[in-house]
């Protein structure tokens, strides 16, 4: 198991919890998977209950019995769904509030993996279940001073690269050769292997038009070709190949010609979301250290900059999402548009911060990863990009 047990049953003391019951079919709770260290293809329903007192039980089916021999309390099989019900009631008896994975009303849908039948199972049992959100984004996403470490490294690594591939960009535009936007994404790909780095999607690279989308994926079959006068949007993330390697992920804007020919449009609307990007990192740092801090507010901070400069319709998605050893990882998002992310952001817990504003014609992007660190927050991936860069 990956988590101390003794540290999780003191975590649900503290917040007046009698326990956390994870379920499971087919392997697809991850955040219990995670916690219980289990590899192993599973097939069948699996609980597992760690109370805030006691010794934790599991209720596994007998086939796949031999797969939970390495976690800690009594394991009881079953076979028959009538046995399971009798034994899961034994398990959570005289528990009155539990945690599971569960989100009310499907507001923060990263947490809620447990089906609507199972926690109509659980709820007939007279027990009151609340999500396990702030127990996850306690023991799964806070980093280590390892992950931290690695974390540093990948971010160098990143800003190199990005620094590299414009100077790609450059050279060729202004020397007339031709190169799209594929050709950028295989050369940022190449410098990830040459670091000995992974990612699990490739990088963007996006001109123009193909920028408004913020999820745009260049192929070989479909890329623009990068010409003079473009706004170029590069959105790079990947990780050290290392067991413990955490990710890093940001994104620059550059233009394909003089600081002087950059459209005063363009500049305008860069300006905005960098604002907007440093008003989140000033609210964090402004307020971390007196009080509970909670993504959906760093969102909130962040948006109100694009709203009050009358782009709020076009900044589309949540403001950053959680980074951990997985590029969307399992702690707080800054988020209060997609997701009502009300977990609270503490030290070991890193995101990025990266607003946007998306037209049909065109769309710019800034993005920096936050680490937050004890009384305030620091920005993992310096120097910050102040306006947009010039290529030629």
């Amino acid at each position: 198991m990956k988590t101390n047990i003794g540290e999780i049953q003191k975590y649900l003391k503290d917040v007046g919890l009698d326990g956390w019951l994870m379920a499971d079919f087919h392997g697809r709770n991850e955040i219990a998977m995670e916690t219980l260290g289990l590899t192993a293809h599973l097939t069948r329903r699996m609980f597992y209950y760690i109370p805030a007192s006691g010794e934790p039980t599991g209720l596994v089916h007998k086939v796949e019995r031999d797969k939970f021999d390495n976690l800690p309390g009594k394991i009881t099989a079953y076979s028959s769904y009538r046995v399971l019900e009798t034994e899961l009631a034994s398990m959570i008896g005289g528990s009155k509030k539990i945690a599971m994975e569960y989100s009310q009303q499907g507001r923060l849908p990263y947490i809620g993996l447990v089906d609507a039948g199972t926690i109509e199972l659980i709820r007939a049992l007279g027990v009151e279940i609340v999500s396990s959100a702030d127990i996850v984004a306690h023991f799964q996403a806070r980093l280590t001073d390892d992950q931290i470490a690695l974390h540093r490294r990948a971010a160098k690594h990143m800003l190199d690269i990005k620094t590299a591939a414009f100077d790609q960009i450059a050279a060729a535009v202004g020397n007339g050769r031709s190169i799209n936007e594929f050709d950028v994404v295989s050369f940022i790909l190449d410098q990830f292997d040459k670091q000995n780095m992974e990612t699990d999607f490739s990088p963007i690279c996006a001109v123009d038009a193909n920028a408004g989308n913020p999820h745009y994926e260049p192929t070989a079959e479909k890329s623009a070709t990068i010409t003079k006068g473009q706004l170029v949007l590069i959105d790079l993330w990947a990780k050290l190949k290392e067991p413990a390697g955490t990710f890093a992920d940001i994104s620059w804007m550059a233009f394909t010609g003089t600081r002087d020919e950059i459209p005063e449009r363009s500049v305008e609307l860069f300006d905005v979301i960098a604002r907007a990007r440093d008003g989140a990192v000033k609210f964090i740092n402004e307020n971390i250290g007196s009080r509970p801090v909670y993504g959906s507010e760093v969102d909130d901070a962040c948006r109100n900059v694009i709203a009050e400069a009358g782009y709020g319709e076009n900044f589309v998605h949540r403001t950053g999402h959680s980074i951990t050893t997985s590029v969307h990882g399992t702690g707080p998002n800054i988020d209060n548009l997609e997701t009502e992310d009300r977990r609270e952001l503490k030290p070991g817990h890193l995101f990025s911060i990266e607003p946007g504003i998306y037209f049909p014609d065109c769309g710019l992007r800034t993005e920096i990863d936050v680490l937050i660190v004890e009384g305030g927050c620091e920005v993992t991936t310096l120097p910050l990009q102040k306006e947009i860069a010039s290529l030629l």
